[in-house]
């Protein structure tokens, strides 16, 4: 009887780690670490020499020091100094006799020269000269914008002034019996036209007061008639106002050049009578807080003329806002 052995096939390829290799990996390693750590321990606990400072400074032996020698220079040769030669005796001066002194006169008194100023250059000059020619005309433009303002031409443009006349009146209440019957016409020399000469006072027409009156015309008359014996039109006190409002900031804008913060609302107060002329003014409120100039203003208010017109006395409150423009 014959037996048979099988042997199943080693599949643990030759490279791969085995339980014997890693035990003997990890008594190897154990070996090793354990005076690893003890020599790391015991090395910093070793103190070593200081080195001294003989041996700090000494150069190592790959480095190499460069001197440079100096170079004496050759001493200068002495110059030699000449021998001073001995000067010549001089003779002695005869001594003088003396004179009398002559008594002194008093010295002529100068006058002071005047200082002569530096002249200025030419540009300076020419500037200087442009600033005066230019505050002068300055001044003249106020000044002739104050006289335009100052003449009254309301006259020029106020109403018509009527005065009635008696025109022939025409009977139309019997037409068929005076048919034939001549009328005589409009006696021309019952009616009257009053002209004024050249002026800028003003012109009176008269005009004819008839019966054959429009219902517009009446209307006006009486709209006119009404208003005669009240008070001043505000359209007309604005308008004379306005005139004169560039007289008003020329005042302003001379003050503006001293004080360029100068600005505020300025409240005037005038009492205007019939005859045109501004009887009383003051400053009812004002922002400029400069007295010298709102005194001036109401110098130049109280010389405006509202024209002469058959109305009673008037008050007038009026607003200045004085800006800069």
């Amino acid at each position: 009887m014959t037996t048979i052995i099988l042997r199943t096939p080693n599949l643990q390829l030759p490279w791969s780690s085995t339980i014997e290799d890693d035990r003997r990996f990890w008594k190897i390693f154990a070996l090793l670490l354990i005076p690893f750590f003890i020599v790391s321990i015991a090395v910093p606990l070793i103190k070593v020499p200081e080195k001294k400072r003989e041996d700090l400074e000494k150069l190592p032996p790959q480095l190499a020091r460069v001197v440079i020698e100096k170079k004496e220079l050759p001493k200068p040769t002495p110059v030699p100094t000449p021998e001073p030669t001995p000067e010549p005796e001089q003779e002695k001066p005869e001594p003088e006799q003396e004179q009398p002194k002559p008594e002194p006169t008093p010295a002529p008194k100068t006058e002071p020269t005047p200082e002569v100023k530096p002249t200025p250059a030419p540009a300076k000059l020419v500037e200087k000269a442009r600033e005066a020619a230019q505050a002068e005309i300055s001044q003249f433009a106020d000044l002739a914008s104050e006289m335009r303002d100052s003449f009254d031409l309301s006259e020029v443009n106020a109403d018509v002034t009527q005065s009635t006349g008696k025109a022939a009146e025409i009977d139309r209440s019997v037409i068929a019996g005076k048919a034939k019957a001549g009328s005589g016409g409009i006696k021309t020399s019952d009616l009257s036209r009053n002209t004024g000469g050249v002026a800028l006072s003003g012109k009176q027409n008269t005009q004819v007061d008839s019966k054959l009156t429009t219902p517009e015309g009446t209307a006006a008359i009486a709209q006119q008639q009404e208003k005669a014996g009240g008070s001043r039109s505000e359209e007309q006190m604005r308008k004379v106002m306005d005139r004169n409002k560039s007289a008003i900031f020329n005042m302003y804008n001379r003050a503006l050049r001293k004080d360029p913060a100068l600005e505020g609302r300025v409240v005037v107060e005038m009492v205007i009578e019939p005859d045109g002329r501004i009887s009383s003014a003051k400053i009812v409120s004002s922002e400029l807080g400069n007295p010298a100039l709102e005194e001036r203003l109401l110098a130049r208010i109280k010389l405006i003329n509202f024209g002469a017109l058959d109305v009673k006395q008037t008050k007038l409150r009026y607003t200045f806002d004085l800006v800069p423009s």
